[in-house]
């Protein structure tokens, strides 16, 4: 019997939940650990072979969340700075992706993979985010884990992404994975306009990965349109009724965010 991937449907709920599992990938890289809402527990951090924490992997009954943190080091933006494109290695004909962004993933790459093979359940739905630099690993990580683990429609949420690839990556990708969300603020200059300003000299094409679904806030301070904290804060705005939900559901999940108002 041939098994068939469900379209889902944007879901508000579901943004505010992993927008704050992105949130709380940042945690682990701080201090190694994180508390997480009832029914969910840790599994595994993800850590490159060098030692540096990008993420995390949590266990409930019905799912396996991937969380990505963005850039936190000057490792980290010399990186986003490599934009050269390398061939993406890890599924065959699937382009070329940004060199930087995809040397990172490398090193970490064969442990995520064996650690989300062994906790694979067949009832289990496999739930992938990351913010800034953490959304553009995500979208690296979703595309192989859907065709190299048996986890074979896999969701993706990610926020403020960077660009990743180029044409032929999009396509392979939008071929092996129907759920993927692209959370952007249209005043974040972080994801929408610095790309093109510092590389639009260079014969590049770095796209960004996911159906975009816009946000539209704004802070004085630019740098806060950015924040993945801000992200939160708006879409518990605008998205009260869900927001509320999980705060019944899950008390103290929600960080402080009033710091964006």
């Amino acid at each position: 019997m041939k098994i068939t991937k469900e379209l889902f449907v944007f879901d508000g709920e579901m943004a505010l939940f992993l927008a704050v599992m992105s949130y709380k990938a940042y945690i682990v890289h701080e201090h190694s650990t994180i508390e997480l809402p009832k029914h969910y527990e840790m599994k595994r951090a993800i850590v490159s072979d060098s030692g540096e924490t990008f993420g995390f992997i949590a266990e409930s009954e019905d799912s396996l969340i991937v969380a990505f943190r963005g850039t936190k080091t000057m490792d980290n933006v010399s990186s986003y700075l490599d934009v050269s494109q390398i061939p993406y290695i890890y599924v065959t004909d699937s382009g070329l992706t940004h060199r930087g962004i995809t040397k990172i993933y490398s090193t970490f790459r064969d442990t995520l993979l064996e650690d989300i093979n062994q906790l694979y359940t067949g009832d289990k739905q496999l739930l992938v985010t990351g913010h800034s630099l953490g959304g553009s690993l995500a979208a690296l990580f979703t595309l192989d884990a859907a065709v190299n683990t048996n986890f074979i429609n896999p969701i993706l949420y990610s926020f403020a992404s960077l660009p990743i690839a180029n044409e032929d990556f999009t396509k392979k990708f939008y071929e092996e994975v129907i759920n993927s969300i692209r959370v952007v603020n249209v005043h974040d200059a972080i994801s929408n306009c610095m790309t093109p300003l510092f590389f639009k000299n260079k014969p590049l094409l770095n796209l960004p990965i996911g159906q975009e679904y816009q946000l539209n806030f704004k802070n004085r301070k630019y740098i806060q349109n950015h924040r993945i904290l801000c992200y939160i804060h708006f879409l518990s705005k605008q998205y009260p009724i869900e927001y509320k939900k999980l705060c019944n559901k899950y008390p103290g999940f929600f960080p402080e965010s009033t710091i964006c108002e």
